[in-house]
This record gives structure tokens, sequence and C-alpha cells, in this order.
């Protein structure tokens, strides 16, 4: 939810929080929803019914700059303005969110929520609304795509998991007590949040399937998938997503885990619209 507050000035500032159910759509489930006028409208209203949340990220936005139709864009900007304000802007980065994570472990003070991106919602607080509403989506991705205080891309991230990944592996080939932890079942201090956890767990089908090549699309799907299983409660993403979240599911429920995940939907088996539903029936 974004609203404004008055500070101890006196003047007025904007502040976000999450309310449940907090939702996350991958881009393909970001356009495809948006772009149906009836499934945007079930979606709007189940948020503003039960007053969850539509979890928005930086490279939500980036990756609809890049669409050759602006129509795409345009149409998602409707549906994030029909749900305003129930919308939070989400640090996506799992390095960012574990590193303030571990500043609130350590005793430490934080500005915000350790998903929180601040600069993404003051980039969206610039926008003007030509209404009485104090806010508004329009022209959010011109906004983002010209903004300097968002990422001008998001190459150079998928490149940093890609070589960590590589590295992890050549580690895994002359260190066989690491091959071991990352074969076994997980485990580690139990925390609110368990970013870190699911970070390692989603990540490790790379290290042991040597046959994958690991690609930027490999990269930015695992970005898509981590930090909103972790803060969200329901989560579009892909077919391949959706499954590897569920064997992590069962891996924490094996080694007696209790990590908070979201419930992951795709695109199969009318998955689209059993994940409208489930947030049309949240139970609050």
């Amino acid at each position: 939810m974004v609203r404004f507050i008055l500070d101890n000035a006196g003047s007025p500032r904007a502040e976000q929080f999450t309310t449940a159910p907090a939702v996350y759509l991958d881009h393909w489930a970001l356009r495809q929803i948006s772009e149906d006028a009836g499934m945007a409208a079930r979606l709007a209203t189940a948020l503003h019914n039960r007053g969850g949340t539509l979890m928005v990220s930086w490279l939500n936005l980036i990756e609809f700059s890049n669409v050759s139709d602006e129509s795409q864009a345009r149409a998602a900007e409707a549906l994030i303005e029909a749900i305003l304000p129930h919308v939070f802007f989400l640090e996506v980065n799992p390095f960012t969110v574990i590193a303030n994570e571990n500043t609130l472990l350590k005793g430490g003070s934080a500005p915000a929520a350790p998903h929180a991106d601040r600069e993404f919602l003051q980039t969206f607080v610039y926008l003007r609304p030509q209404s009485v509403k104090p806010f508004t989506a329009r022209n959010l991705f011109m906004a983002a795509a010209s903004s300097d205080q968002l990422p001008p891309s998001f190459e150079a991230l998928a490149d940093t998991i890609i070589e960590r990944t590589e590295a992890l592996r050549q580690t895994m080939d002359s260190d066989t007590a690491f091959e071991r932890r990352v074969r076994r079942l997980p485990s580690g201090p139990m925390i609110q949040r368990g970013t870190r956890y699911i970070l390692r767990e989603l990540a490790r089908p790379f290290l042991i399937d040597r046959g994958i090549r690991v690609t930027r699309n490999h990269a930015i799907d695992l970005v898509h998938a981590v930090v909103p299983v972790a803060y969200c409660d329901f989560v579009l993403l892909d077919k391949h997503w959706e499954e590897q979240v569920e064997r992590m599911r069962v891996r924490f429920a094996d080694a007696r885990m209790d990590i908070p995940l979201a419930k992951v939907y795709s695109g199969k088996a009318r998955g689209v619209d059993r994940f409208i539903s489930a947030v049309e029936t949240y139970d609050i």
C-alpha cells in the first residue's frame, strides 16, 4: 500500500507497506493479465476487496521498456493504475535484500523493509496525476526508463549470477566437502524470511546439472522468483519455476525448516485463473 504521510516537520512524504495477500507477476503474467480486460478487472477488484498488494519490481518495468509494442506497456500501467494504492515497489535483487536482512539480524536499523525499493518508490511519486488522486501509474514505464535512480539494465545483475554460478561449479570440482553441502538437505538458523535459503535452493540445480548452460534468461527468471517467493503469498511464474519451488518446498519440509514460501502458479492447467481465484477467496 502506498500513501502520503506528514513527517515531523509537517512535510508530506510517501511510504509503502505490504498487506496480505501480496502477489507478484512475472513479465509474461503481467502482460497476459493486463491485456485481458476481464482478468485485469478481476485481479484489481480482488486486491481491493481483500486488502491485498500487487508487488511491482524494476525488473517488470525494464522488461516492458524493451518491448516494441507500446500498447503492452500502457496496458500494464492501466492495471497498476486500477490497483492503486494497493501497490508495493519490490526490490528483487536477492543480494541487496539479503544484505538488508543481515543488517537487521545484526541489530542494525534500516530506513525501510528489507524488500522495499525506495528508489523505485521515489520515481513513482514524481509522476503527477491529472486528477484528484494522489498517485498515478500513467507513464510509469517511460519515467522508469529515463530515471537515473533505477538500474539502467538487468544484464549486469544477470552476468553477476552467471559468474557466481560458474565460480561455485569450479568450487564443487575441487572441494568435496562443499559438493556434499550442495547435495544434502538445506540447513541453517531460523530467520523471519528465508531469502538466502531460497536463493541457494533455486540456484542449486544450476550447480548440480552441468548440462545446463546458464544464460541471462535463466538468471533473470531466478531473480523473478527468489524475493517474490520469500515475501509474497501468491506468485505467477513459468512452469519450470513453479516446479522448482514445489521441489524446494519438499526439501524444506524434509529438513524440518519452516520457511515461508509463496504459493506459485504458472500458465499450465488454467493456472492464471486459479491464481486470481486464490486472491479472490483469500481468507482475510
